[in-house]
């Protein structure tokens, strides 16, 4: 009996202490569930400086920066082709020439039938211009005769009113004379004399009056003269004029003749600078099609790269922006450059590509937007393919934070959250008011505030102000990967286990 008891008695315990460890053990599931509830793996990254630098990656085709395509106005058949590609012509080289005969002949030929046209019209202009001078010499002798006539009947009236004046005085004082004589012999010989001087006064007065008719007849001569004369001058120089208008229009003869001398000038084609021939159009024997392009010459000297851009890197890029370029051709050595063109029109045979602002390794970055970089003096060779990094920003040894910690308050101004050391293995969330510069990639300049090299940003956005935290600090001396950015200084992140107060 009493060991049945005891049996049972034993199976009583250990289910109680089943039970108890069951129990026991949910207590400590749920203390550590608490526990790891109350644990956060907090990121800091130390402060420190480090360069700064954002750029866009671009590939295009090295090129001379000034390209000229050769043409000819002359239609005629090509005599000589004097360059190949390659080869390096200079100023006054002659690329090529043209047949001249057959514009030769049209130009004598035109110059002739211009030449004898002049000859005409110079005739015609001749002959019109000796009548118009034999016109006014006949005018002016014709008034001078009737200018001589006038004076002639002019002193002719003037001596035959004289005459009147004085026999009309004479035959006064006779007739006085008459009638205050008394004696009758002498009255009578008076009164003889005055018959005499009133027969001479009355033919004096007929004489007076034919001279003042031939005077006005003089004068009614001179205005007919003057008249007559002055038609004919008119009708002279009317002649002239009209001869200019009558005359054959050789302006378009002559235009003509400018043609096809531009095109005599044009059959022999010179190298106006010094350069490369990349393209050679033509042969010998083939008939040239006026102002199609016959030979291309590139500066080799003066060399750009034509890089294509995306449509979400052409409004960062402007004139007078440092480039860096590099090509296989030359073991990426790099060579300066500077963007001296923007072309912010959009080309859409060159359609837009999503790769920008990473250095690619032998990837196309076409865009429908495209720059010109002129490179300093270096020994690329135009065709040849470039990449060029255009730098953006570039900022060196300067104080930076991740750029999605830095918060702004209820004023505007930013700050950053940063780890305060307690002294007692505890660390409270302190805000440190900062000014921000500019944002490059991952990272924001800062560029005045409370913040310093050595401290810690808090990494994780669940903490606020006067949050506590406990837990070890552990050093991490690696510098931190910048995404996206090309930073030279160094920055120590740090994680820790910190308990929320």
């Amino acid at each position: 009996m009493k060991k049945k008891f005891k049996h049972k008695k034993l199976v009583i315990v250990l289910a109680i202490v089943v039970v108890a460890v069951i129990v026991l053990a949910g207590i400590a599931k749920r203390k550590l569930a608490s526990v790891a509830e109350a644990v956060n793996i907090v990121q800091l990254e130390k402060v420190d400086k480090r360069d700064l630098s954002d750029f866009i990656s671009l590939t295009g085709t090295v090129s001379g920066e000034t390209k000229i395509n050769y043409s000819s106005t002359a239609g005629t058949e090509i005599t000589s082709v004097n360059v190949q590609v390659g080869d390096v012509v200079k100023v006054g080289d002659v690329i090529a020439t043209l047949d001249k005969d057959s514009i030769q002949k049209q130009i004598n030929t035109l110059e002739k039938s211009l030449s004898n046209a002049a000859a005409l019209k110079q005739n015609e202009s001749s002959q019109n211009q000796h009548a118009l001078e034999r016109a006014k010499e006949d005018q002016k002798n014709q008034l001078a005769q009737a200018n001589d006539s006038i004076n002639s009947a002019e002193a002719a009236y003037t001596a035959a009113q004289n005459a009147v004046n004085s026999l009309t005085s004479q035959v006064n004082t006779v007739s006085a004379q008459v009638n205050a004589a008394s004696d009758e012999d002498e009255k009578a010989e008076l009164q003889a004399k005055l018959s005499n001087l009133q027969e001479q006064l009355s033919s004096a007065k007929s004489d007076l009056s034919a001279a003042d008719t031939a005077r006005k007849e003089a004068k009614s001569n001179y205005t007919s003269v003057k008249s007559s004369t002055d038609d004919a001058i008119y009708s002279a120089q009317s002649s002239i004029e009209s001869a200019k208008y009558n005359q054959t229009d050789d302006s378009d003869t002559q235009t003509q003749l400018d043609q096809l001398k531009k095109q005599l000038e044009d059959c022999t084609i010179t190298s106006k600078s010094e350069g490369i021939v990349t393209a050679v159009n033509i042969s010998v024997g083939d008939v040239n099609t006026p102002n199609s392009t016959l030979v291309t010459v590139e500066n080799n000297t003066d060399l750009i790269v034509n890089a294509s851009v995306t449509e979400k890197d052409i409004l960062k890029l402007q004139e007078g922006m440092k480039a860096i370029v590099t090509s296989d051709a030359l073991d990426d050595q790099e060579i300066n450059g500077e963007i001296i063109k923007v072309v912010k029109v959009y080309n859409a045979s060159n359609p837009s590509s999503e790769q920008t602002g990473q250095e690619t390794s032998g990837a196309s970055n076409t865009g429908g937007f495209s720059v010109q970089i002129k490179l300093d003096h270096c020994d690329l060779i135009s065709g040849m393919s470039a990449k060029a990094k255009v730098v953006l920003t570039d900022r060196e040894n300067v104080l930076s934070v991740p750029y999605d910690l830095v918060q702004q308050d209820e004023d505007g101004k930013d700050y950053v959250l940063c780890a305060e050391d307690n002294g007692d293995g505890t660390y409270t969330a302190v805000k440190k008011n900062i000014t921000v510069g500019e944002e490059v990639n991952y990272y924001t300049e800062v560029t005045g505030g409370d913040l310093k090299v050595g401290d810690y940003v808090i990494m994780d956005y669940s903490i606020s102000e006067g949050d506590t935290f406990t837990g070890e600090i552990g050093s991490d001396d690696s510098e931190n990967a910048d995404a996206g950015s090309a930073s030279a200084g160094s920055s120590t992140s740090v994680s820790s286990e910190v308990v929320a107060d």
